[in-house]
């Protein structure tokens, strides 16, 4: 077999590794991105909500993406950025010297961002807070029964606690999230549900292992610190592409595929493995070397197609507020010990980054 396009015994699965072909998968056609469509998913994820964008395919996937789609335009987004920058200025002020950059920053501004986006005050934020952790689970693709049963219960408590406060936001709109979703025509109460969980599943977990991560690379190598301030926007591009928050995506051949000359059954899974793709050295003599003042090159961190992340402009916005303006406020920021790894086999980030301002 092709060296980017491998069958991998123990994961029961082909791995996809080059970018071109990687990018071919994720923007085919013939392929599912449904886990329940799996070989070795566990049964237990039929208790999850239906709906749940990231898991659907075409036509029911392409009619609520189009609905969606508008409260994510970067126009929609950019609004946003006075609320998000006043959310990272105050988990500023509560940093000192040993605070966890993770828990106390990286983590703190989409799930605040999140709670703001719904407005669920202060009790919706921390039932967000408690829940969220175990939603996660549900996008870890060797995830057990009883990650899939716990990510279930969270879904639960999370969609018992917006039902109200959805029928009050029908009655009366306000200038928030779930309002704008409830103004589109023809949405249902599931798929507003499904999407509020999801924001929560997905949008927070990736954009938390950007900032994280991101943090990190500029601690362990200060001369990327001038290139990060001069041009945050840029900067996050190549910590996406070079510290890719989420490792790899999922999916299953509906047809007979070819991959990289290599054949792929229908009913095959396919785990296109995002983090290497983007550090193709095909792609670029250095693939492999951070470099936050580069020019952007391609990279499929939010992944492609009809699958790319609608959340990507909150998430680079989010990302780019966060770190320029953590930089700017402790410029002699340092590590304090090691950073501790999160073992995951989908997302790639930390559990752990204390730091000395």
């Amino acid at each position: 077999m092709s060296g980017d396009v491998r069958w991998d015994a123990a994961a029961q699965a082909f791995l996809i590794s080059g970018y071109d072909d990687a990018s071919a998968v994720l923007r085919g056609t013939g392929w599912s991105s449904d886990p329940r469509r799996g070989p070795r998913t566990p049964p237990q994820f039929a208790d999850l909500p239906p709906n749940v964008l990231l898991f659907l395919d075409p036509p029911d996937h392409t009619r609520l993406r189009r609905m969606l789609s508008p409260a994510f335009t970067p126009r929609a987004v950019e609004r946003l950025r006075p609320r998000v920058t006043a959310i990272v200025d105050a988990a500023l002020d509560g940093l000192a010297d040993g605070s966890d950059l993770v828990a106390e920053l990286a983590y703190l501004v989409p799930l605040a961002v999140v709670a703001e986006l719904l407005d669920v005050g202060v009790a919706g934020a921390e039932l967000f807070r408690d829940e969220t952790p175990a939603l996660a689970g549900l996008l870890e693709l060797d995830v057990t029964p009883d990650g899939v049963a716990l990510a279930a219960a969270a879904s639960t408590e999370i969609m018992l606690y917006l039902t109200p406060l959805i029928a009050e936001r029908r009655a009366d709109p306000g200038d928030d999230f779930i309002s704008a979703l409830l103004a589109v025509d023809g949405i249902e109460l599931d798929e507003v549900l499904a999407t509020c969980v999801l924001l929560l599943a997905a949008g927070h977990e990736t954009t938390a292992n950007l900032i994280g991560t991101g943090a990190l690379a500029v601690l362990d190598d200060p001369s990327q610190r001038d290139a990060l301030l001069a041009d945050p926007s840029r900067a996050v591009e190549e910590l996406l592409r070079h510290q890719s928050p989420v490792k790899l995506a999922g999916r299953v051949a509906v047809a007979d595929q070819t991959v990289g000359g290599v054949r792929v059954p229908a009913g095959s899974q396919v785990f296109v493995m995002i983090g290497e793709a983007n550090r193709d050295p095909g792609r670029a003599p250095d693939a492999d070397r951070l470099d936050l003042a580069r020019p952007p090159l391609p990279h499929l961190a939010f992944g492609a197609g009809a699958h790319f992340c609608l959340g990507a402009a909150l998430a680079r916005m989010e990302a780019a507020e966060t770190l320029s303006r953590l930089f700017t406020r402790f410029p002699k920021l340092a590590r304090d010990g090691d950073a501790r790894w999160r073992a995951s086999s989908t997302f790639h980030g930390l559990d752990e980054l204390r730091v000395r301002l």
